[in-house]
């Protein structure tokens, strides 16, 4: 439903205009003629174009598939008061085609019934894909299994009456079939059996009675349980973890949980500094010291290796240094040392 705002009623039931805004309602003392008010104005609510609109009253849509002529359009303001005229124009036939649909007054106002809308408006998202069956529902598609709904009465064969399968009336019609009990060949006689089959009855309603507040009981520890971990890290949160925060009843102190590094003091304690220092020289000069041996070795292979490498790349500079002969490396040096100095030797040199 669309509800359109009237007019004041001292005026005529006309479609109002596009660009009229009641802000308020004020009293009429004379009648107004409408006409005369359209005229002075130089607007009409009837408009009339050439290519008429394409309208859709469902998504409340005009399309004005006219062609622009780009000598009306012109720039600037004058082209802004046209574009603003064309609107307002198709906007007045937008509202008269509203305004001819059937409508109602609901609480003082006039509603319209929008028609089904015609035009596809895209969607955001894509189609959301149909959910995958359940393992059950696989399985009983698989078995032909097919989900049926018990009814609440079911037939009784020897009394050939229907009687309810649960709830109202379920315990009258159980002690009307169940009079009789049969007992077994190898018990007593004497035994109440319809007592006993009563009592079963009465345990298992307590057992599913204590069940039910188990789980109540559950669910309340688990959300106290909740309660009381996120006021612990609330007060974590703070600089002094929690220290002069209000506390209930019985709240405990929040402690701060992980391993704290802790430094021993600088100066002021000679004797477990004195202390410390004999357990480790007692530690070292021990036997029971133990020494990752393999470790070890591979530690000795590596540093070998290292030196193995250093003293063959040693050799072979000394090699080239005794063909290049002793010219040869004195001319070298002194073209290293040309690169090395840059452009500021060479242009003294200059």
């Amino acid at each position: 439903m669309l509800a359109v705002e009237e007019t004041p009623p001292v005026v005529t039931e006309e479609v109002p205009m596009v660009d009229e805004v009641v802000t308020k309602e004020v009293p009429m003392v004379n009648s107004i003629n409408v006409d005369e008010l359209l005229e002075s104005t130089g607007r009409s609510i009837k408009v009339e174009k050439e290519v008429p609109l394409t309208l859709d009253e469902g998504s409340l849509i005009a399309f004005d598939m006219a062609p622009v002529e780009i000598g009306k359009l012109g720039q600037g303001k004058a082209r802004d008061a046209f574009l603003k005229a064309l609107t307002r124009d198709n906007t007045q036939l937008l509202f008269n085609s509203l305004f001819s649909l059937p409508s109602a007054y609901v609480e003082k106002a006039k509603c319209v019934q929008l028609p089904a809308p015609t035009t596809r408006i895209p969607r955001e998202k894509p189609i959301p894909k149909p959910k995958g069956p359940t393992k059950w529902e696989a399985f009983a598609k698989s078995k032909g299994i097919q989900k049926k709904k018990r009814g609440r009465m079911i037939y009784d064969e020897v009394a050939k009456e229907w009687k309810p399968r649960f709830g109202y009336k379920k315990a009258g019609a159980d002690k009307e079939q169940n009079w009789v009990v049969e007992v077994p060949d190898n018990g007593d006689p004497y035994k109440d059996w319809l007592g006993e089959k009563e009592d079963k009855k009465k345990e298992k309603v307590a057992k599913n009675e204590l069940q039910r507040l188990q789980n109540i009981s559950k669910s309340v520890k688990l959300q106290s349980d909740s309660i009381s971990q996120t006021v612990k890290q609330a007060h974590k949160s703070t600089a002094s973890l929690g220290k002069f925060q209000d506390k209930n009843k019985n709240e405990k102190k929040a402690k701060a949980k992980g391993k704290h590094q802790k430094f021993a003091p600088v100066s002021g304690d000679g004797a477990s500094e004195k202390e410390k220092s004999l357990a480790l020289i007692n530690k070292i000069s021990s036997s029971s010291v133990t020494v990752n041996k393999e470790k070890a070795a591979k530690q000795e292979l590596g540093a070998t290796i290292k030196r193995s490498r250093d003293a063959e790349r040693e050799n072979r500079a000394a090699k080239r240094r005794s063909k290049m002969g002793v010219k040869a490396q004195t001319k070298h040096f002194d073209k290293k040392k040309r690169k090395v100095s840059g452009p500021g030797i060479a242009n003294s040199k200059r």
